[in-house]
């Protein structure tokens, strides 16, 4: 088998149709536009007769002309031909219809932008032209933008009888989960298939979907499909697509399987199944299928960046953790995988050992669910590694993604100092694994990850509650949705920052349950999900009679607890406003005074562009030193994580003697920004003073991976720390890696000498 070298594979692969090469997927046209003669040979194609539609679209590529020539030589693969015909095409016709195949092309060879393009283009011509309405709808939908759903249904509102927009609109809305919605359309769709003759085999894979969405048996459906084509692998590849987005991830797996095996040349399903395999740690299965899904279709960007993506794991760190009972430490709970970049691993592996054993015993225990197979935890210091690994695109904006027992994040590395905290998003993320395992990922994605977000609040490394203003204002202008529809909001977003809207309303309503109810609310409804409940169902058995109701009390309680800010916004603003003003004049008296009164409106704003810092700043400047301290630290205890503003805070702390509050500082800078020497080596000093060797270990450690110039005295605080654990023989051996480094450190020459008269 040939294997692309990804390292040498263009990323970009894509870019231009000039390249050669076959896009092979199994697309129906639903086009009424394509002539009689292409649509004889399509249905060749969608009996099964792979071979005997080659033939059919070779005779009319040979003997034809015009926009039956470029359909013929698109339908064969051939993309360059098809593109430069095309192109010619379009040179000298206003027809909407070339312009309309010609992005159907793009769609094939997955440029969704382009083809967007294309299709807006053929509507400046004629913007009635359904086809054209339709393939735009469609390029929406791939980039799961909400704006397709609305645009299918003024399409069918006029055109009740387009199969295909049936089809696009249905798929949105069983990944909605809005089933009887998603069959009604399917029902129409397979009326008007046999009124128009058209294929139903797509119809009866995404029935097919709504079944396994049900937990019902596809039989009746795939052998429908089967009976039209026996080699359609979609019906079970689209179907697979379901359990993706409803996160199980294992069971997908099988059924891309048994796609490749009915179509073994199905690109797209070669590509899924590597991609899932990877997803759940099956690396050498995962980079065969990859390059069978290459090997048909060179065009596919997930394809080639996976295939990239696999050559950097092989060069990354792997190491484990036995995480101890906390209660008997002589049994083991779970272990723990850690694969890291080489670059990052030294620095960051002693504080993802430290928090990945924190999360596992408290989750452990909160969930009442223990692992059952090792949890792998890794960290990108590529952002587009990251992207890649999550759902093989780079430049997204994610910052960590969990596919049960594998939890994949940026490093504090992948992005600018300070713009995101490391040790909340795995905290996130592990808090995922548990709740998605003791469910088998039946979970609605709205208390998946609002459990997620739960849990950083109350039991994360960080204090830190606020709300964006975007978010507050969405809670203003009531645009929260109902909780029954809440994962809409995650999956097809309505408006800009929805998604993160989302996230917070879900988090909002585990901790308005959790508050109310208590904490064993939550776990009765996680366990109702697991077998098979809808959210009314386990709103029921874990609220009993207090569940009717449920949104007006959740919408009571926003207003409880934010109504101040709430009902003040503009004032907030204007205030805020006239902050900035005096803080450019250098007006500090005032400053103090505007920062004071934004503060006293919304307490829980420490981010960019809080006033704590303000106020900080304005005390300084009037000489009010220690009480700008103060305000810092109450600033950081409110969950402040601005990394150069910590370091500022910790040197302040020490000057002043107050060990303790600079301590737990560096401990939260270190959530943030884990790359400070000098907080590494104040913390290891410390724990040695106080006697808790581990932390001590865990700093010294962390100063070793950042490749320090003075690593004698590192070793030299490992050794005293292994002193400490009565481990006299790795103290000494310690010692001598100081005195390679250093050979006439005296500290360890003295700690050597004791060693050797204590033997």
């Amino acid at each position: 088998m040939r294997r692309v070298n990804a390292r040498s594979a263009l990323l970009f692969i894509v870019a231009s149709l000039g390249c050669t090469g076959a896009a092979n997927a199994f697309t129906i046209h639903y086009d009424t536009t394509r002539s009689a003669l292409i649509r004889e040979c399509d249905n060749k194609l969608y009996s099964g007769l792979r071979d005997e539609a080659d033939d059919c679209y070779t005779d009319v590529l040979d003997t034809s002309e015009g926009l039956q020539q470029a359909d013929a030589a698109a339908a064969l693969g051939d993309i360059r031909q098809a593109n430069r015909l095309y192109r010619e095409l379009t040179a000298n016709s206003t027809d909407p219809a070339i312009k309309t195949h010609w992005a159907q092309l793009y769609l094939q060879t997955h440029q969704i932008s382009d083809a967007e393009a294309l299709f807006r283009e053929a509507l400046l011509y004629d913007s009635s032209w359904v086809p054209a309405q339709v393939g735009l709808a469609q390029a929406l939908a791939e980039g799961f933008e909400g704006r397709a759903r609305q645009m299918l249904e003024s399409i069918l509102a006029e055109h009740p009888d387009n199969v295909q927009a049936l089809l696009l609109l249905a798929r949105i809305e069983l990944e909605l989960q809005n089933l009887e919605v998603a069959r009604a359309l399917l029902g129409q769709a397979l009326v008007e298939s046999q009124v128009q003759e058209l294929p139903q085999l797509e119809i009866y894979a995404l029935y097919a979907g709504a079944n396994l969405l049900e937990d019902k048996p596809m039989t009746e459906w795939v052998d429908k499909a089967l009976a039209d084509n026996p080699t359609y692998g979609d019906v079970y590849a689209i179907p697979a697509h379901f359990y993706i987005i409803t996160y199980r991830y294992r069971e997908a797996v099988d059924l891309y399987v048994r796609a490749v095996g009915l179509d073994p040349d199905l690109a797209t399903a070669h590509r899924d199944l590597g991609i899932n395999q990877l997803r759940i740690n099956n690396m050498f299965a995962a980079r065969y299928h990859l390059q069978q899904a290459y090997d048909r279709d060179p065009f596919d960007a997930q394809t080639v960046n996976t295939l990239r993506l696999l050559d950097d794991l092989d060069g990354m760190r792997v190491s484990y953790v036995d995480v101890p009972d906390p209660d008997n430490a002589d049994d083991i709970i779970g272990r723990v995988l850690i694969r890291l970049d080489r670059e990052d691993a030294d620095a960051l592996e002693p504080y993802v050992i430290d928090l990945s054993i924190a999360a596992v015993q408290l989750f452990t225990e909160r969930y009442d669910f223990a692992l059952k197979k090792p949890m792998v935890v890794e960290l990108y210091h590529d952002h587009d590694d990251f992207g890649v690994r999550t759902v093989s695109t780079p430049g997204i904006g994610l910052l960590g993604v969990t596919f049960g027992y594998l939890t994949a994040m940026d490093s504090p590395r992948a992005r600018a100092a300070g713009s995101f905290h490391w040790g909340s998003t795995l905290w996130h993320e592990i808090a995922h694994v548990f709740t998605l395992e003791a469910t088998n990922h039946r979970l609605p994605r709205w208390f998946s990850e609002g459990l997620s977000v739960y849990e950083e609040w109350n039991t994360g490394p960080l204090a830190d509650r606020e709300l964006s203003l975007d978010v507050l204002t969405a809670i203003k202008q009531n645009q929260l949705l109902p909780l029954e529809s809440l994962d809409q909001g995650f999956v097809r977003p309505s408006y800009n920052g929805q998604v993160q809207v989302s996230y917070m309303q879900a988090g909002l309503v585990c901790d308005f349950i959790a508050s109310r109810w208590g904490h064993d609310a939550l776990v009765t409804m996680l366990k109702a999900f697991g077998e098979g409940a809808t959210t009314v169902e386990a709103l029921v058995a874990a609220l009993g009679d207090d569940q009717p109701g449920f949104d007006a009390a959740f919408a009571e309680h926003l207003q409880s607890q934010w109504g101040g800010i709430l009902d003040t916004m503009d004032e907030y603003s204007a205030a805020s406003r006239q902050l900035e003003r005096a803080l450019q004049f250098e007006d500090w008296v005032s400053s103090e005074a505007l920062a004071r009164d934004v503060i006293r409106r919304y307490p829980q704003r420490v981010g960019q562009g809080n006033a704590y810092q303000v106020l900080a700043a304005a005390l300084q400047q009037q000489g009010h030193d220690d009480d700008a301290v103060e305000i810092m630290l109450e600033w950081q205890r409110k969950g402040g994580h601005d990394p150069d503003a910590l370091y500022q805070l910790i040197v302040d702390l020490r000057a002043r003697d107050k060990d303790v509050e600079a301590v737990a500082v560096m401990e939260a800078l270190n959530w943030v920004m884990p790359y400070g020497t000098d907080v590494h080596r104040w913390l290891g000093e410390h724990y040695l003073a106080i006697g808790d060797p581990n932390r001590a270990l865990r700093e010294f450690n962390a100063l070793l991976g950042m490749q320090v110039d003075d690593i004698a005295s590192a070793h030299l605080g490992k050794a005293r720390a292994n002193l400490q654990r009565d481990e006299k023989a790795e103290a000494r051996r310690q010692v001598l890696y100081a005195l390679e480094s250093a050979p006439f450190y005296r500290p360890a020459q003295q700690l050597l000498l004791t060693l050797s008269a204590g033997e």
